[in-house]
């Protein structure tokens, strides 16, 4: 990283996103972070990020030192091309978008476990799997930490979900 810290805005459907992420990056050295997201009750997490991108990534697109970092979960549909049809930044924008498949306790899942399946594993109903109510009652800042120490830094197992993949991926343009 440069001798400069960049600044953070987390934009993000819930505390649990928020924490996570926020975490994440502190444990990366970075010091200046912001971040919204949708209050409890008041509708849909991710129609709040979508509905609020646009906005944002107007003013962090070319700014100097601060990231942008948008995270929304796939739920069941690819929520991730709903903000690439807004705006798709390019590889040199000031940008991140993380987009766990499901939600993102499903990424708390694999670190915590290592399942391979965690994308792919149905319910009773033939519906991905929703591993919300499982971490209900868990810090989100544990996983980031876990994540950080345990897997990001080491390397990242070619069986850990794709959207984890990607998400690394995005976090290497905090370097360049």
């Amino acid at each position: 990283m440069t001798s400069k810290r960049p600044q953070i805005y987390i934009l993000c459907e819930d505390k649990n996103h928020y924490y996570f992420a926020r975490k994440y990056f502190e444990l990366l050295g970075i010091e200046n972070i912001l971040g919204k997201y949708n209050p409890k009750g008041e509708g849909s997490g991710a129609d709040f990020v979508t509905k609020s991108y646009e906005k944002r990534f107007k003013a962090f697109r070319y700014k100097a030192g601060s990231f942008l970092v948008v995270i929304i979960d796939d739920d069941t549909r690819d929520r991730i091309q709903d903000l690439y049809n807004i705006y798709k930044p390019s590889k040199n924008e000031n940008i991140l978008i993380f987009s766990p498949k499901r939600n993102i306790e499903s990424w708390f899942h694999f670190i915590e476990t290592g399942d391979m399946g965690v994308e792919t594993h149905k319910d009773e109903k033939g519906k991905l799997m929703d591993y919300k109510s499982k971490y209900k009652s868990y810090k989100p800042t544990e996983f980031a930490k876990k994540l950080k120490e345990d897997i990001c830094q080491k390397s990242l197992p070619e069986h850990a979900p794709s959207s984890l993949h990607h998400a690394c991926n995005e976090l290497k343009r905090l370097n360049n």
